[in-house]
């Protein structure tokens, strides 16, 4: 009877060892599903990345090219009504001197000027527009919140752009852990095989080892896992 134990025992072993072997094959193939689900993400975060770079990068040039077109129109608007004014004031002070010739020159000057700055401010999204339009008359535009306004959306794309990167380097970096995982895998593979080739203590030596490492590969799954 004892002779018998003796004989099953060795089979025994070699019979948890496939099934360690099994329960390492399904646990390398979960990883291997990982890795491969981690590094889909990773490329489409990516993608999302250069998407969302491009699209910013675009943003702000037609911003500057807007900003540009709705300043430079703002300060010649400016400049004609302010040489207006001048030469306003100028044929005042020719009418006080009796110049009516100089009188009529400044009056005409005047009006001109003042045509090309009605002009401008017609098309001057500073004037046309309520939310940067003056709140009087003789009030300014409002250029803080034009400025907010008109970086709104190239800065929606950049955090965007941002995010996309965030995630790429965070599953791109869960996809390198996994390669790791299978490589701390193929080793316990290895020592399994060793333990179904070896017998008597060699046999459960090989076994330990390759329990103890298919441990510590599934308990660094779960924390790429979780972190």
């Amino acid at each position: 009877m004892s002779e018998q134990t003796i004989q099953d025992a060795p089979e025994r072993y070699k019979t948890s060892i496939m099934v360690l072997t099994l329960i390492t094959t399904i646990v390398t193939s979960i990883v291997a599903g990982l890795q491969a689900d981690a590094n889909i993400r990773a490329n489409n975060a990516n993608r999302d990345s250069q998407y969302y770079a491009i699209l910013a990068s675009s943003e702000v040039h037609r911003t500057g090219l807007q900003t540009t077109y709705d300043l430079n129109t703002l300060t010649s608007q400016s400049r004609e009504a302010q040489e207006s004014l001048v030469m306003q004031i100028t044929s005042l002070e020719l009418q006080e001197d009796g110049n009516e010739q100089g009188v009529a020159i400044s009056d005409v000057i005047a009006s001109a000027l003042q045509a090309r700055a009605d002009k401008l401010q017609a098309f001057s999204i500073f004037y046309t527009d309520a939310r940067y339009a003056p709140a009087t008359e003789d009030g300014l535009p409002n250029l803080e919140a034009y400025l907010v306004d008109v970086y709104d959306k190239a800065n929606e794309l950049t955090e965007k752009q941002n995010a996309a990167t965030d995630a790429y380097q965070e599953w791109s970096s869960k996809a390198d852990s996994y390669v790791g995982v299978l490589t701390v895998m193929a080793v316990a593979f290895f020592l399994f095989g060793l333990a179904q080739a070896a017998a008597g203590r060699m046999r459960l030596t090989f076994a330990v080892f390759g329990v103890v490492i298919l441990l510590g590969a599934s308990l660094w799954t779960i924390l790429i896992l979780v972190i």
